[in-house]
C-alpha cells in the first residue's frame, strides 16, 4: 500500500502531550551536541540514547528513550509506526542500507515568538538533531532545508511547510535517504472526511495557523509518503504532542513497558499491522498516483491530486 521504506518516531501516544522541557542539561548530553538551554522531551531522549549507545536496534533505542523519559519523570510513551513490518531486532540506521543514493534532510523548529503558547526549546532541538544527522549518520551538510521562527531561516508557515514536504520528496529515488525532523506544536482536529477511527485528525501547527490553519495528517500523508518511490527510505521524528498516529503508516509499535519487554524476549518479534489504517484507501491512491506518473505527469501535479485523493476516497 505504501511504495517506500518510510519510519516514523514520535514523542507519545495520540492522546498524550510532549513535554517542553525548560533545561535540557537534566538530561546529561555531552557538551557538542547541541545549544543546551531548553528543547523537547522526545528529541533530547532520542539523542541521548544514541549518542550512550550508537550501534542499537530498534527495541533497543526505544527502551532506553523510555528509560530517559521515566527518569526525569515524563509519563509520555514514545511511539514508532512504519510503512513495512520491520523486525524490532534488526539495526536502527537513518541511512538507506539498499544503495548510495542522495541524502536529503529537512528541520522545522517552531518557538511561536511572541505567541500565546510560546515554547522555547523547538530551535535548540532542530540545532542538536542536525547535529546527530549530519555528524553521526553521514548526511549530506549542503542538501538541508531548515525552517525556523528565528530571523534568520526561512519561516515555518503553513504555505512554506507545504513547499518544503514538495522539496523533501521532489526527485526521490530508489536508494534515497530523506530526513525530516519537526519540534513544535501538535494538534487534533475534527476528521473531516471519515478515515479516523478516533474522529480527530491529528496535525502540525505552523507558524501562522491563526491565519492558515493547521496542517491536517491527510496532508501530510499525501506530500511527504504517498509520493516517494520503491526503495527510497524517509525518517521521521515527530517531537510534539498528539502525534503518534500523524504519519498515518500501516504499521506501529508502541514503547510501554509491557511491550518492550516482549519485544525484548521475542515475544513481539515484528511491529505489528495498525487497526486504524486503511489498506484500501491507500492502494487506491497508490494506483491513482502510479497512472498520473506512467502518463507523464509532474511531480506538482501528483502532488496536487494526491492531497484530493486522500480526501476524496
Amino acid at each position: 500500500a505504501v511504495a517506500a521504506d518510510v519510519r516514523m518516531f514520535s514523542g507519545c501516544k495520540d492522546e498524550q502531550t510532549s513535554a517542553d522541557v525548560y533545561d535540557v542539561s537534566s538530561f546529561g548530553l555531552p557538551a557538542d551536541t547541541g545549544p543546551g538551554g531548553a528543547g523537547g522531551a522526545c528529541t533530547n531522549a532520542i539523542v541521548l540514547s544514541l549518542t550512550k549507545q550508537p550501534e542499537c536496534t530498534w527495541t533497543q533505542l526505544l527502551q532506553n528513550m523510555r528509560g530517559v523519559l521515566s527518569e526525569k519523570g515524563y509519563t509520555q510513551i514514545p511511539q514508532l509506526s512504519s510503512s513495512r513490518s520491520m523486525a524490532l531486532g534488526s539495526q536502527f540506521c537513518v541511512k538507506n542500507p539498499a544503495g548510495n543514493g542522495r541524502t536529503k534532510a529537512l528541520y522545522i523548529g517552531i518557538n511561536y515568538v511572541g505567541q500565546q503558547g510560546e515554547l522555547r526549546g523547538c530551535h535548540n532541538d532542530v540545532d542538536m538533531m542536525k547535529r546527530y544527522i549530519e555528524g553521526s549518520q553521514g548526511f549530506d551538510p549542503s542538501n538541508v532545508k531548515v525552517l525556523m521562527d528565528n530571523g534568520r531561516d526561512q519561516n515555518p508557515t503553513n504555505a512554506n511547510i507545504m513547499e518544503a514536504f514538495k522539496w523533501l520528496t521532489d526527485g526521490a529515488q530508489t536508494g534515497d535517504s530523506l530526513f525530516m525532523h519537526y519540534s513544535g506544536h501538535g494538534g487534533s482536529m475534527r476528521d473531516d472526511n471519515g478515515d479516523e477511527a478516533d474522529g480527530k485528525d491529528e496535525t502540525m501547527v505552523p507558524l501562522d495557523y491563526q491565519s492558515a490553519g493547521q496542517i491536517r495528517d491527510d496532508d501530510i500523508y499525501a506530500s511527504l509518503v504517498a509520493q516517494l518511490p520503491q526503495g527510497c527510505q524517509l525518517t521521521v521524528v515527530m517531537d510534539c504532542c498528539h502525534s503518534g498516529s500523524i504519519l498515518d503508516l500501516p504499521y506501529n509499535f508502541e514503547g510501554s513497558d509491557a511491550n518492550l519487554q516482549a519485544a525484548a524476549s521475542g515475544a513481539m518479534p515484528n511491529m505489528a499491522p495498525n487497526a486504524n489504517f486503511d489498506f484500501q484507501k491507500a492502494l487506491k491512491v497508490a494506483m491513482k498516483l502510479f497512472k498520473m506518473y506512467q502518463g507523464g505527469a509532474g511531480m506538482q501535479q501528483i502532488g496536487v491530486a494526491a492531497m484530493g485523493a486522500i480526501r476524496e476516497v
